[in-house]
Protein backbone atom coordinates (compact mmCIF):
# COMPACT_ATOMS: atom_id res chain seq x y z
CA UNK A 1 0.00 0.00 0.00
CA UNK A 2 0.83 3.50 -0.79
CA UNK A 3 -1.62 5.90 0.73
CA UNK A 4 -4.75 5.64 2.46
CA UNK A 5 -7.56 8.54 2.18
CA UNK A 6 -10.50 8.79 3.89
CA UNK A 7 -13.52 9.33 1.68
CA UNK A 8 -16.55 10.87 3.89
CA UNK A 9 -19.94 10.96 3.72
CA UNK A 10 -21.39 14.30 4.47
CA UNK A 11 -24.45 16.35 3.85
CA UNK A 12 -22.79 19.59 2.68
CA UNK A 13 -19.62 19.05 0.67
CA UNK A 14 -18.94 22.71 0.21
CA UNK A 15 -19.76 24.08 3.93
CA UNK A 16 -16.89 20.68 5.15
CA UNK A 17 -14.41 22.26 2.76
CA UNK A 18 -14.66 25.78 3.96
CA UNK A 19 -14.38 24.51 7.80
CA UNK A 20 -11.19 22.35 6.47
CA UNK A 21 -9.94 25.20 4.88
CA UNK A 22 -10.66 28.21 7.09
CA UNK A 23 -10.59 26.63 10.13
CA UNK A 24 -7.59 24.23 9.79
CA UNK A 25 -5.61 25.93 7.06
CA UNK A 26 -6.78 22.80 4.17
CA UNK A 27 -5.84 23.49 0.95
CA UNK A 28 -9.47 22.61 -1.80
CA UNK A 29 -7.16 20.46 -4.22
CA UNK A 30 -10.24 19.32 -6.81
CA UNK A 31 -14.04 19.36 -6.68
CA UNK A 32 -16.94 18.12 -8.64
CA UNK A 33 -18.56 20.26 -9.56
CA UNK A 34 -16.45 23.55 -9.73
CA UNK A 35 -15.89 25.22 -6.43
CA UNK A 36 -17.61 28.14 -7.56
CA UNK A 37 -21.03 25.63 -7.77
CA UNK A 38 -23.62 26.49 -5.39
CA UNK A 39 -23.72 22.86 -4.47
CA UNK A 40 -21.17 20.01 -4.94
CA UNK A 41 -20.91 16.07 -4.90
CA UNK A 42 -17.55 15.70 -3.93
CA UNK A 43 -14.48 17.79 -2.68
CA UNK A 44 -11.10 17.35 -1.59
CA UNK A 45 -8.34 18.89 0.83
CA UNK A 46 -4.77 18.89 1.38
CA UNK A 47 -2.54 20.06 4.15
CA UNK A 48 0.92 19.09 3.57
CA UNK A 49 1.09 14.92 3.65
CA UNK A 50 -2.74 15.10 5.07
CA UNK A 51 -5.46 14.24 2.70
CA UNK A 52 -9.04 13.82 3.03
CA UNK A 53 -12.04 13.74 0.35
CA UNK A 54 -15.37 14.35 0.92
CA UNK A 55 -18.64 13.41 -1.21
CA UNK A 56 -22.61 14.07 -0.69
CA UNK A 57 -24.46 11.76 0.81
CA UNK A 58 -27.51 11.17 -1.80
CA UNK A 59 -24.20 10.80 -4.07
CA UNK A 60 -22.27 8.63 -2.55
CA UNK A 61 -24.80 6.10 -1.95
CA UNK A 62 -26.14 6.26 -5.44
CA UNK A 63 -22.35 5.03 -6.46
CA UNK A 64 -22.39 2.32 -3.36
CA UNK A 65 -26.03 1.42 -2.86
CA UNK A 66 -24.70 -0.82 0.10
CA UNK A 67 -24.20 2.47 1.76
CA UNK A 68 -27.95 3.84 1.90
CA UNK A 69 -29.54 3.86 5.23
CA UNK A 70 -26.25 4.46 7.46
CA UNK A 71 -25.99 7.75 8.54
CA UNK A 72 -22.12 7.81 8.46
CA UNK A 73 -21.82 11.39 8.88
CA UNK A 74 -20.54 12.15 12.90
CA UNK A 75 -19.92 8.53 13.27
CA UNK A 76 -16.32 8.59 12.95
CA UNK A 77 -13.40 9.78 14.71
CA UNK A 78 -10.26 11.00 13.25
CA UNK A 79 -6.47 11.32 14.78
CA UNK A 80 -4.50 14.12 12.88
CA UNK A 81 -0.76 14.57 14.01
CA UNK A 82 0.59 18.24 13.99
CA UNK A 83 3.41 20.25 14.66
CA UNK A 84 3.03 22.95 18.01
CA UNK A 85 -0.40 21.74 19.32
CA UNK A 86 -0.92 24.64 21.24
CA UNK A 87 -0.36 27.55 18.60
CA UNK A 88 -3.05 25.66 16.37
CA UNK A 89 -5.38 25.14 19.81
CA UNK A 90 -5.13 28.87 19.82
CA UNK A 91 -5.75 29.83 16.54
CA UNK A 92 -9.12 27.74 16.34
CA UNK A 93 -10.74 27.24 19.58
CA UNK A 94 -13.19 30.01 18.48
CA UNK A 95 -14.03 28.72 15.18
CA UNK A 96 -14.45 25.13 16.22
CA UNK A 97 -16.70 23.11 18.99
CA UNK A 98 -13.76 22.15 21.60
CA UNK A 99 -14.89 19.07 23.17
CA UNK A 100 -11.71 18.55 24.74
CA UNK A 101 -9.08 21.14 26.03
CA UNK A 102 -4.94 20.40 25.54
CA UNK A 103 -4.25 17.65 27.79
CA UNK A 104 -1.52 15.23 28.54
CA UNK A 105 -2.33 11.15 27.56
CA UNK A 106 -0.99 8.13 28.73
CA UNK A 107 0.68 7.28 25.43
CA UNK A 108 2.67 10.46 25.92
CA UNK A 109 1.18 13.44 23.43
CA UNK A 110 -0.42 16.01 23.89
CA UNK A 111 -3.40 17.29 22.51
CA UNK A 112 -7.26 18.06 21.70
CA UNK A 113 -10.50 17.77 20.53
CA UNK A 114 -12.85 19.38 18.79
CA UNK A 115 -16.06 18.45 16.35
CA UNK A 116 -16.39 19.77 13.01
CA UNK A 117 -18.96 21.22 11.16
CA UNK A 118 -20.71 17.40 10.36
CA UNK A 119 -20.31 16.49 13.68
CA UNK A 120 -16.92 14.04 13.57
CA UNK A 121 -14.40 13.94 16.18
CA UNK A 122 -11.30 15.12 15.25
CA UNK A 123 -8.36 14.65 17.62
CA UNK A 124 -5.71 17.15 17.34
CA UNK A 125 -2.23 15.60 18.36
CA UNK A 126 1.65 16.25 19.00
Amino acid sequence: MLSITANLKVDNVKNTLEFYRDVLGFEVIVTVPEFDQPVLNWGMVKNNGAELMFQEKGNLEEEYPVLKGHSGTGCLSLFIKVKDVESLFEKIKEKAKVIKEIHKTFYDTKEFEILDNNGFVLTIAE
